[in-house]
Parts: structure tokens; sequence; C-alpha cells
């Protein structure tokens, strides 16, 4: 897996979130976290549930570097984010985001680019990544010409092809139906397993929490706190199938009781 775009040797980051607070300021201040502790140890899947704009999002962007804290601190490896080395975060966001004058292989390569990787080694590496979520049959085709589904495939194409230490994934599955969804849950899952990467995905579906995850965060409502850290009762390798089983419905409890605790406040 991912072999032709091995341009350096990835180690999970870890990630360290102290005591993290952040406003938005404006006409009318928004608290969206206060004072969030969390540790993610490296290679594990973490899957955060909350409330709609509780903060998830806004974490998830404090996690990438892409905003900073009012207060505390977000550490990975040892380090402030934004002393990694470009490409070591992969981050795929609700919308693929694809550029639409430029082919699957085209965007999917945009990441090393941007990094200065000759024409052919990106090349090269695009194709493996895009024949790693399973759509090397569109590698030629533009986003006006995908489904949903093969659209999100090649963002995720687009996201793994720098060979991230840490994956970030803001509900990108949200928008797909049912059939799909379930499909790129499992190969996103198969893709942890064989890069054994760390991952952190937002999610407002408890069954994708509970099928993805080694372990799931619930957060109040805004501004986010911690309100369930917990492991999943359910083996490291799950068919599609442990949907439908009674340990995968006892874990979904669990993460509804803490959503409606978390939603109320409490």
């Amino acid at each position: 897996m991912l072999a032709a775009a091995d341009h350096r040797s990835p180690k999970a980051l870890g990630v360290k979130i102290i005591a993290v607070h952040r406003t938005f300021t404006g006409r009318k201040p928004v608290e969206a976290l206060a004072g969030v502790d969390m540790e993610i140890e490296p290679g594990e899947f973490v899957a955060l549930l909350g409330p709609s704009g509780c903060g998830k999002s806004t974490l998830l962007r404090l996690i990438a570097g892409l905003d900073q804290p009012d207060a505390g601190a977000v550490i990975l490896d040892g380090q402030d984010p934004r002393r990694l080395r470009r490409g070591e975060i992969g981050y795929v966001f609700q919308d693929a985001g694809l550029l639409p004058w430029r082919d699957v292989t085209a965007n999917v390569e945009l990441p090393l680019e941007i990094l200065g990787v000759a024409k052919a080694q990106r090349s090269e590496a695009a194709l493996a990544a895009i024949r790693d979520v399973g759509i090397d049959d569109a590698a030629d085709r533009y986003p006006a010409q995908l489904s949903g589904g093969m659209k999100m495939r090649a963002s995720l194409a687009r996201a793994i092809v720098t060979r991230p230490r840490l994956l970030l994934l803001d509900e990108p599955f949200a928008a797909l139906d049912e059939i799909s969804r379930h499909a790129l849950d499992e190969q996103l899952r198969e893709l942890w397993h064989e890069t054994e990467i760390t991952v952190v995905f937002v999610t407002h579906s408890i069954t994708e929490a509970a099928y993805l995850a080694r372990r799931a965060v619930v957060f109040s409502r805004r501004p986010a706190r911690v309100v369930f850290d917990h492991v999943l009762a359910l083996p490291d390798q799950r068919p599609a199938s442990i949907r439908t089983e009674a340990s995968f419905a006892s874990e979904m409890h669990l993460l509804y009781d803490a959503l409606a605790k978390g939603e109320s406040g409490l």
C-alpha cells in the first residue's frame, strides 16, 4: 500500500490537546472550546462526536495548525503543528474540493506538486493512491464526470498521497447515500490498518463512529467539553456484518446516551 509514494517513512503522530480554549470574536463572541483536554496515541483511530456546531471542526482545524487556540496548546509529536513538514498531515473536508479543470490524477498530484516533487514521481504516487481508494478506472476523468462517492474517494487519495503521519477527516461522507457511505467507511478502515497512521474523524453518525473507530470521544454542546471518552469494545477486525451484531448495538447505545447527555449540557 502506498509504495509508490514512499519518499519518506512515516511514523504515526501522537496528539496532545492541553486545556484548549477558542473563542471567535465579532459583534457577538462565540465560545467554541472551553478547556478541552485530550490525548491521542500514535496509530489510534479516534471518532469525534457531538451536537452540531459544538466545536468539533474547530478542534480539527487547531490540530491541523490551520487555526490557533486562544489559550492552551496543541502538540503533535512534541511540537507545534505549524512546525511539521508539509505533507505530514492529510486533511479531508466535508466537500471534496476538487479543482474542476484538473482530472483526478492531476487533482491527487497537487500536494506533491506544491512540495516540489518531480513530475514522474508524483504521477506514480498519485496513481498508486488512486488505486488504493479503488477509482483507478477514473484516473483521467474530471470532477464533473464523477459521482459524489467517487469525488470523496479522489479527495481521500489526495490526502494520503504524501504519506501523512496524521489523517484528519471532517464529516467527509455525510452527504452520501448509505450504501456509498458504508463502502467508503470500509475502504477507510482498510487504509488505516495498512498504513497504521493516526486518524481523527469527525462525524454525526453513531453507526459510523462505532464501525470505524477504536475510540470515540463525545462532546457537549458549545462550548465543547468532553463528556464521554470510550474505547469501543469491538474486535479490531470489523466485517460489514458486525453492524447487525448485538455487541455493535450495545456500543451504539452507549454513544447515543453520551450524545444525549452532551446535547442536554449535563
